[in-house]
């Protein structure tokens, strides 16, 4: 369960390129189903910079993550998964559960009750 996963990670610090906002996501989608979506981007970069980087190469956040939750076990979202968000006018990854966004963040987790879903995915155990 997403909660469990949450729990799990907690205390892990956020770092750029292995443990940041999208990164956490793309783990906690690996823990739920065993498929990373970001396996080749992980370790690739170790800024904000750098992140944005790569981001923009790809056309933004949107273009970059969708091509990699494109598989079989995953659908839009529906209840709680995985989200590209805008929350304080930034756009970011978050997990949505129980209908509220959850952010790994510099400064720890955060959750958010305001949030809009740009784009977002669900899946089922596999």
């Amino acid at each position: 369960m997403l909660a469990d996963f949450i729990e799990k990670t907690r205390s892990e610090p956020f770092e750029w390129g292995k443990n940041d906002c999208a990164l956490w996501c793309a783990s906690a989608v690996e823990y739920e189903t065993g498929f990373d979506p970001a396996k080749n981007l992980r370790g690739t970069y170790s800024s904000q910079f750098e992140c944005r980087q790569i981001i923009m190469a790809a056309g933004g956040l949107v273009s970059l993550i969708s091509p990699r939750m494109a598989w079989h076990g995953v659908c839009d979202l529906d209840g709680d998964g995985v989200a590209i968000l805008t929350l304080n006018k930034r756009q970011l990854c978050g997990l949505i559960l129980d209908g509220r966004a959850v952010v790994k963040m510099e400064r720890g987790l955060r959750v958010a009750d305001e949030f809009t879903v740009i784009r977002g995915w669900s899946w089922r155990k596999l």
